[in-house]
């Protein structure tokens, strides 16, 4: 759920602080901007439902129809995420406020991403949950309906997602009836052995039964403290051996899961920091790049970098062409920038480029070779020529604040696009 979560958010984010959707789509209702980029764009992109709405109830764009009243009422002023019942569906919503790039000016109005909570997304919490879920609508569900829901031997966990959506999860768990099984014939075994036998068989029993009890509890402790790799007597033919072979296995899939879970964490903090469509990085990686580099005293030079006459390519072959053309200026600028230089799209045609080690004037020559070579490839697609236009900030000369390097490499961007 936190994956999904973390996805939507990142999506939704890429968007509002977008100040062409601003300008394009919220001030002026450029009809062909807001097909092109968000409905139905999003929805046949990244396969959610889009509302593009102002603070007062007007909807600019919706993939929804009969919108309800309380999806448009005026939200707070950052990110925020909630599920939501619609036409007996449920939805992972997030909405946000239109934004500047430097998120200083409020357009008055909001972007809603809705992610359909469907049977495939369903069966794929199932499979990892190894459980059943259902998604229950409260003002619905009847007592009688619930009953059926509680059985043995399973585990019943509810999780409210809001006031009206309630997650019901069953787990079925064998290990319960097996250790109930295994406890309730050794207990009944040992009380019929201490009333028939005498003193040496009771020590034998003790010996032969109590011991990898506590070996058990040794093992329960070594487990509290996160060490799965224990060692289990699990060669016995008998119900104890049933008992530790069943214990085993629980420990191993615990195991695995937590595995999963640490690997799931990885990939969502990867995720988090890529350009869906160039699977380069995004903007929220420049505060990341920029600490670092700060905290290891490492200096660098920021360029600021715009595609010239790529709207050309948009407006002659549409937006899947150009999306190609800029993952191949992505791949262009991995050839002929250093390994260690960071490549990271700010959004749209845009992108910044952080040299490590490089001081402006070394900036200066670097990427005027560049764009000669940039200009060659990109020549000629179709009689529209590229190139780009780019501006350069260093660290310390220029400033010590990203916010006023990213702000000074723009505007001498600016000015290399004016000369042209």
């Amino acid at each position: 759920m936190e994956k999904e979560k973390s996805i939507l958010i990142v999506n939704l984010s890429d968007y509002i602080y977008w100040m062409d959707l601003g300008e394009k789509g919220v001030k002026r209702r450029d009809k062909e901007f807001l097909e092109a980029n968000i409905n139905p764009w999003v929805k046949k992109t990244l396969k959610y439902d889009v509302i593009l709405f102002t603070k007062d109830g007007e909807i600019i764009t919706s993939s929804f129809r009969n919108i309800p009243k309380d999806f448009l009422k005026e939200k707070i002023k950052e990110v925020e995420v909630f599920f939501y019942s619609y036409r007996e569906k449920v939805f992972l919503c997030a909405v946000g406020p239109v934004m500047s790039d430097d998120k200083r000016y409020f357009y008055d109005a909001y972007l809603l991403f809705a992610k359909p909570i469907d049977e495939e997304i369903i069966r794929e919490w199932e499979n990892f949950l190894d459980a059943k879920i259902t998604i229950l609508n409260i003002g619905d569900v009847r007592e009688e309906k619930l009953r059926n829901y509680y059985e043995y031997p399973s585990y019943h966990i509810e999780i409210p997602l809001s006031e009206n959506i309630l997650v019901h999860i069953e787990k079925e768990s064998k290990i319960i009836y097996l250790i109930y099984r295994s406890s309730l014939i050794m207990l009944i075994s040992f009380t019929l052995f201490i009333l028939i036998s005498s003193l040496l068989i009771s020590q034998f029993l003790i010996s032969y039964i109590m011991r990898p009890f506590e070996k058990l509890v040794l093992i329960a402790r070594e487990i509290e403290r996160g060490n799965y790799d224990v060692d289990f007597d699990i060669h016995r033919k008998d119900e104890i051996g049933d008992f530790m072979r069943a214990f085993k296995n629980m420990i191993d899939k615990i195991k695995i899961r937590e595995e999963k879970l640490l690997i799931e964490r990885d990939i969502m903090k990867e995720i988090a920091y890529l350009d869906v469509l160039t699977q380069t990085y995004n903007r929220r990686y420049l505060d990341v790049i920029f600490k670092e580099l700060v905290d290891k005293n490492i200096y660098f030079s920021l360029v600021f970098v715009d595609i010239d006459n790529f709207k050309d390519v948009n407006d002659k072959f549409g937006h899947d062409v150009g999306d190609q053309i800029l993952k191949e200026v992505v791949e262009f600028f991995k050839k002929n920038f250093r390994s260690g230089d960071v490549i990271i799209r700010f959004g749209g045609d845009e992108f910044c480029i952080i040299l490590i080690n490089t001081t402006r004037e070394m900036a200066e020559k670097i990427m005027k070779r560049t764009l000669c070579d940039f200009k060659e490839r990109f020549s000629n697609i179709d009689g529209i020529s590229l190139g780009f236009s780019f501006g350069i900030a260093s660290y310390p000369e220029d400033s010590k604040s990203l916010d006023e390097l990213i702000k000074i490499a723009d505007e001498r961007m600016y000015k290399d696009k004016e000369k042209k």
